[in-house]
């Protein structure tokens, strides 16, 4: 099973948060009054999700976490047949039984086995729940503790057998010779027995059963239960590598099956996406040969249970069963990730064949093979979607970023000899170039919900810990960006959905008292604008007061009364930018150390991005943050300043012009340009970089967006444009204020990415 390792790391991630976000949404259904339709809908898949999980942990060989998975399958068990409510109380667990589960995933993927995480206080409050939800239902006299109700059974297992209400079974459960995991098997059908009456006693003896180290093919258990035994019989059989099961009743003989057997071509579809379509097929195949004999199958077994499938997607099966048609259904339909099947009665469609051949005037011969429609000799399609490790596609990008430094460099080669030739070829190289490295970007691209997807919960938490009411609302998650933006991107809205929870949103009994909605809204939004992509964060709180923030600036030591006092609003404002900066008036687990806001903007600076903040006192605070879709490869301009060369990124730009005294005026003592009726300050890279300013009345210069506010930048010359690959500036240079990186041109000389946020916000580090 270990080369499904990766497959169900990755299905089981997918799990989790399929189920967090279902189990939140289903909590707002119920909160709001939905419909009853969505609701069955939503506690359907979660079931489904569970259950699935639990599956497949169980088939890979993780015992512990198949059977936490199960104990929480079994809660939305009772939920689904409104045996407990679905309250705030319920949801925490649930989510704190995820969590455990995602530990033992994480745990997995690092040791390969699921650690030693506790989960006996989750089981514990999960068994309050389903005792107090039976409860309702039952009579008090049969609301004995199961321990109890074991220990009894140990002690006096013939007395216990006399008080049970119910039929009384025999059941005898055959695993396959070779099963590999009759353990894991024989606990998951102890534990399936349980929930469905009492396990009066089994043979092996439980402890052996519950320790997983069972080697025998064949257990014994006799169960007290109200259920009947084709419903059992189902329950057992769902379990892969059960060869087939007895069930008798005291009381009765053992009757045969009845009926007479039949053929049934049956044909399963996966979905073209779905994971571990392998051990998929292989649990449906060990579903079938409960029931009755596989004659066929196509293709051979051996590629059905490694994945190999018809066109990528399905397999046919010829059974031989003396089950009817709705057994063979029923069975297949508890399989996740099946698109469709058919079930076809071999006998009519041989009629079918023999009554068109009859009309055609043809000799009608024996058939040879039970079912036409199972092909002898195939033809094998191989799927077109592959799983690469994300190392192999990192790779592939540097590589990439080598052959744009060598372009380069030949450009200039080609510049130097002028020969027309090579010109020609470096255009085709040029062209070739960038269309590889369009695709390896294409290949790289995630859709952002990969992080949004994991702030629901983390919301719903923060806001049920510090007593707020909020409504939560996701746009754009599907628009996709390099995954490394994606990795940083994460961090980044962390605190900012922290902040909008904490510090933005009031108390329910505060917003009442201002006329405002009692439930807060908190928006996380993506969009696309050409080629960067857009995140807000907003929220309709308290604002943030620009004088509050000056006092506590102040108060931090982080600025002085007199520089306070000459602040603009919107200078104040991004004051919370500054490391050490807090308006939270006690230190918690959740604010108050300084730590939040200066991260985000540390981030932000390292994609090469920007933020800006909107935000009106009293109505809310919305964060804009403008980032590059990809940070590899991107497109610079490159300047000149002195004698020195500097790249600044064109996403950077709004346009280049040429500054003549038509144009420039003075307002207050600083230069400005009036553009196209637009007022705009200007600053010259010389003096931001310390450098003496030249006394010029004509020069470049390149129009920036900065917040809310365009900027002038005045350069010595503004040389060309070029492909540049980012490098880090390492780790002794990371907080240099003003350069986001730096290239390698083609000659080889190393040249500083300037960034423009760092060198006009003076809000970083260094």
């Amino acid at each position: 099973m270990s080369q499904y390792l990766d497959e169900f790391l990755a299905d089981a991630r997918d799990r989790i948060d399929s189920l967090s976000n279902a189990i939140l949404t289903l909590e707002k259904i119920v909160k709001e009054g939905g419909s009853e339709e969505e609701k069955a809908e939503l506690i359907n898949q979660i079931f489904r999700d569970a259950h699935t999980l639990k599956g497949t942990a169980a088939t890979m060989g993780f015992m512990k976490l198949s059977e936490t998975a199960h104990k929480m399958e079994n809660l939305f068990d009772a939920i689904r047949n409104s045996q407990i409510e679905l309250t705030p109380e319920v949801v925490d667990l649930v989510l704190d039984f995820l969590d455990a589960i995602e530990a033992m995933v994480n745990n997995i993927e690092e040791s390969g086995s699921e650690g030693d995480i506790d989960v006996s206080d989750l089981f514990r409050r999960a068994d309050e729940f389903l005792q107090g939800g039976k409860g309702a239902e039952k009579k008090p006299e049969e609301e004995k503790p199961k321990e109890e109700v074991e220990a009894k059974e140990e002690e006096k297992p013939e007395k216990v057998e006399e008080g049970v209400e119910g039929k009384v079974y025999h059941i005898k459960v055959y695993f396959q010779k070779d099963a590999p995991l009759k353990g894991v098997r024989a606990f998951l059908i102890l534990s399936d027995l349980e929930e469905r009456g009492e396990v009066i006693w089994t043979n092996p003896g439980r402890d052996v059963i519950e320790s997983g180290n069972l080697d025998k093919d064949v257990i014994e258990f006799k169960v007290s239960s109200d259920l009947p035994k084709e419903e059992l019989e189902k329950v057992i059989t769902r379990h892969p590598e059960v060869e087939k099961v007895e069930i008798i009743e005291e009381g009765e003989e053992e009757k045969g099956p009845e009926g007479e057997e039949k053929e049934y071509l049956i044909r399963v579809y996966f979905s073209p996406d779905a994971p571990l379509k392998g051990p998929r097929s292989y649990l449906i195949l060990q579903d079938l040969e409960s029931i009755g004999d596989i004659v066929q199958t196509n293709p051979n077994r051996g590629d059905i249970e490694n994945g190999n499938l018809l066109e990528g997607k399905f397999f046919e099966v010829v059974l031989r069963t003396k089950e009817d048609k709705s057994k063979i259904v029923q069975l297949i339909k508890k399989h996740p990730d099946v698109e469709n099947f058919v079930v076809t009665e071999a006998e009519a469609e041989e009629k079918q064949e023999k009554k068109e051949e009859k009309a055609e005037e043809k000799k009608p011969q024996p058939p040879k093979q039970p079912k036409k429609p199972v092909i002898e000799t195939p033809r094998v399609k191989i799927s077109r979607i592959i799983k690469i490790d994300v190392g192999h596609l990192d790779k592939l990008m540097n590589l990439v970023g080598e052959l744009v430094i060598t372009k380069g460099r030949l450009e200039q080669i080609g510049e130097r000899l002028g020969d027309r030739e090579l010109f020609e070829a470096l255009s085709t190289l040029s062209r070739l170039l960038t269309e590889l490295q369009d695709e390896i970007m294409e290949m790289r691209l995630t859709p952002i919900a990969e992080v949004f997807n994991k702030f629901p919960r983390m919301v719903r938490d923060l806001a049920r810990k510090m007593g707020k009411e909020v409504e939560f609302v996701m746009e754009g998650a599907d628009i996709e960006v390099d995954r490394t933006i994606l990795e940083k991107l994460g961090d980044a809205l962390v605190h900012l959905l922290r902040n909008a929870v904490d510090h933005g949103i009031e108390p329910p009994e505060e917003r009442v008292k201002l006329g405002k909605p009692r439930v807060g809204r908190v928006e996380l939004i993506a969009k696309r604008e050409k080629n960067h992509v857009v995140i807000i964060v907003r929220d309709d709180g308290r604002g943030i007061d620009p004088e509050k923030v000056k006092k506590k600036a102040i108060e931090r030591g982080l600025i002085t009364p007199e520089e306070a006092a000459s602040l603009s609003d919107e200078e104040a404002i991004n004051l919370i930018f500054l490391p050490g900066f807090s308006t939270a008036e006690k230190v918690t687990d959740v604010s108050g150390r300084g730590v939040g806001m200066d991260v985000v903007k540390e981030v932000v600076k390292s994609m090469n991005g920007s933020i800006s903040v909107q935000t009106e006192v009293g109505k809310g605070t919305t964060f804009i943050l403008k980032l590059p879709i990809s940070m590899a490869i991107i497109q610079a301009l490159l300047i000149r300043v002195m004698d020195e060369t500097y790249a600044i990124p064109i996403n950077n730009i709004l346009e280049t012009i040429e500054v003549d005294p038509s144009i420039l005026k003075t307002i207050g003592g600083k230069p400005v340009i009036v553009l196209r009726g637009e007022i705009i300050p200007v600053v010259m890279l010389h003096e931001l970089f310390g450098l003496p300013t030249p006394q010029v009345e004509r020069f470049p210069a390149i129009i920036v967006d900065h917040g809310a506010q365009k900027v002038a930048i005045g350069v010595d010359e503004l040389l060309h444009k070029r492909d540049i690959v980012i490098k880090s500036l390492g780790k002794f240079l990371s907080n240099v204020r003003g350069f986001a990186g730096a290239t390698i041109l083609g000659d080889g000389s190393v040249v500083l990415i300037i960034d423009i946020g760092g060198l006009l916000g003076g809000g970083y580090s260094g």
